[in-house]
């Protein structure tokens, strides 16, 4: 079965095809249509990814507990926050650029290079240290691809990613700092009951 069979998808009954997934369009930037197709497949790779840490990050903004519970869920929640503003300007950048960013299940976890976890709930410092991981894996990719949009011509690309890359590697510094600390509880293995 499709995505559309059961479900998950449903076509719009009215309105206009403004543009059809996966196309890109000339552009506004002066971005040559070629290279600015380059940019957008590497940028749906940061959006789905930065898409995927945003949902880790709130789940476990939901989830902590225990003594460190206050600050830990404090940095967790202003975190998500932030890394759902890089998200949308990404999203908002590949349509400057003439292309759709990806917009549903199937397309983000398509393209995204950070993965989501099961949906079990888990101590804080392997949630922690799942974050962390989802923290690398985008920074690794972001840094891939400022110099990939700059050897393209693309400036302003490159300039928004280096803002977002220090967004994102300082709040990877907090989490290396919490995991640091012995205070983080392990309670073991086990279910919640």
């Amino acid at each position: 079965m499709t995505d559309t069979e059961i479900g998950l998808i449903r076509d719009s009954e009215t309105g206009v095809v403004r543009q059809e997934w996966d196309t890109v369009v000339d552009n506004e930037l002066r971005i040559d249509r070629e290279d600015a197709e380059t940019i957008i497949d590497a940028l749906r790779v940061d959006h789905a990814g930065s898409f995927n840490l945003f949902y880790l990050v709130r789940k476990h903004y939901w989830t902590a507990e225990g003594a460190e519970h206050g600050d830990v869920a404090d940095f967790l929640e202003a975190a998500y926050k932030r890394v759902r503003a890089v998200n949308d300007d990404i999203a908002v950048r590949i349509v400057e650029l003439g292309g759709v960013p990806p917009n549903t299940p199937p397309t983000i976890q398509e393209a995204a290079a950070v993965h989501l976890e099961a949906e079990d709930l888990y101590d804080l410092r392997p949630s922690l240290e799942g974050d962390l991981e989802g923290y690398a894996t985008l920074v690794a990719s972001v840094r891939e691809h400022v110099d990939l949009v700059e050897d393209l011509g693309d400036s302003g690309t490159g300039e928004r990613l280096r803002e977002h890359l220090e967004t994102l590697e300082a709040d990877a510094h907090v989490l290396e700092q919490y995991l640091e600390a012995d205070t983080l509880v392990r309670t073991g293995a086990g279910t919640r009951g």
